[in-house]
């Protein structure tokens, strides 16, 4: 994979809110809606990383009133796709090298446990969760489709963590899938092909269908992502959210 640092470096501009337009909602106003309105603007760059978010622009540009917005930013703080400062406001969250690290050093121990827990139901209606998912990652790439990739990408993995029957699993993975969101929205920037990922899911799925979990281990040890030492120590120690 080719390094990702530059692509990462150019999402950090501090573009405001009242840079763009996300279109108005049209009588949905409840907070559900103005949440999935923001967090596909977020995932999709629309909304940089570290932009603040002017509550008077948002609700204007929404056509919403103020309450549910803030009732959605609080939902999208609490997914850890923003982050509210005392007397500044809300900002996008911005995507740490560290926190992205610490986040993959748990994959990898224990997202082969996670499958191994799947494998009984790994069958069946099971496994064509994970087809699926596989099959509209796909279909995304023919269509050059960053934003429809990744969340096809996270599908696949939340699979094997829906499937374990393990709900402290789930919940870790709940827990930092929105970062891994945007991480992969900035990262998959870097593949000159998208099919390049397919074919990586492909080969880890047939490793999964072979059933031996050494080399399913070994497998996720290498697919797992984690930024390199010098985007870590360029962090300067920064926590997963700025």
């Amino acid at each position: 994979m080719p390094d990702s640092s530059a692509q990462f470096a150019s999402t950090l501009g501090h573009k405001t809110t009242n840079d763009v337009s996300l279109g108005r909602i049209e009588l949905r106003t409840r907070p559900g809606s103005v949440a999935h309105v923001l967090r596909n603007a977020i995932l999709d760059g629309t909304l940089p990383q570290g932009s603040p978010l002017r509550e008077t622009h948002l609700a204007t540009d929404l056509g919403v009133s103020r309450a549910p917005l803030r009732e959605a930013l609080g939902m999208l703080a609490d997914e850890g796709l923003i982050v509210r400062i005392p007397y500044r406001g809300a900002f996008v969250a911005e995507v740490s090298p560290r926190g992205m690290s610490e986040i993959a050093s748990l994959r990898k121990r224990l997202e082969p446990y996670a499958i191994e827990l799947a494998m009984p139901r790994l069958q069946g209606a099971g496994r064509d969760s994970v087809k699926r998912a596989l099959d509209a990652m796909r279909r995304s790439a023919d269509q050059n489709d960053l934003s429809a990739t990744v969340q096809s990408h996270m599908a696949f993995h939340r699979a094997f963590y829906e499937l374990s029957d393990h709900r402290l699993l789930l919940e870790l993975w709940n827990g930092w899938e929105a970062q891994l969101q945007m991480f992969f929205s900035v990262d998959q920037r870097a593949f000159a092909d998208l099919h390049d990922l397919v074919e990586e899911h492909e080969r880890l799925l047939s490793i999964i269908d072979g059933g031996h979990l050494d080399d399913i281990t070994r497998e996720l040890a290498v697919h797992v992502h984690s930024p390199s030492p010098a985007e870590i120590e360029a962090d300067g120690g920064n926590p997963t959210v700025r």
